[in-house]
């Protein structure tokens, strides 16, 4: 039986804006198996009931959206291969730009 992906480590945040955040990370260092997929989770971090959201990648990069200025959110990541899903990587916190006030670019 194949053992699943280990975690997934080193996550970079690429871009922050004021609704959206462009995460990359690393391939886990023992996949055991093809990666097919990754499932970012994330949450508001301030938030009494944790309502998880989720986005898939089929690459080592994603751009999660409909995110809420100056927000802080808490995403982890895992892989996912055939032998099923790895456990979810360290916390990663980041928070979102806040809007320009007033201002129209």
């Amino acid at each position: 039986m194949e053992t699943a992906p280990s975690q997934v480590s080193e996550v970079i945040k690429e871009k922050v804006q004021q609704r959206s955040i462009q995460l990359s990370w690393q391939e886990p260092q023992q996949p055991n198996g093809v990666i097919t997929e990754y499932e970012i989770k994330y949450y508001e971090k301030n938030q009494k009931d944790r309502i998880y959201s989720t986005v898939r990648s089929k690459s080592t990069y994603a751009t999660v959206n409909n995110l809420k200025p100056s927000t802080a959110y808490v995403f982890q990541i895992r892989a996912f291969t055939e032998a099923g899903y790895g456990t979810f990587g360290p916390r990663l916190e980041i928070t979102t730009k806040e809007e320009a006030s007033g201002m129209v670019y």
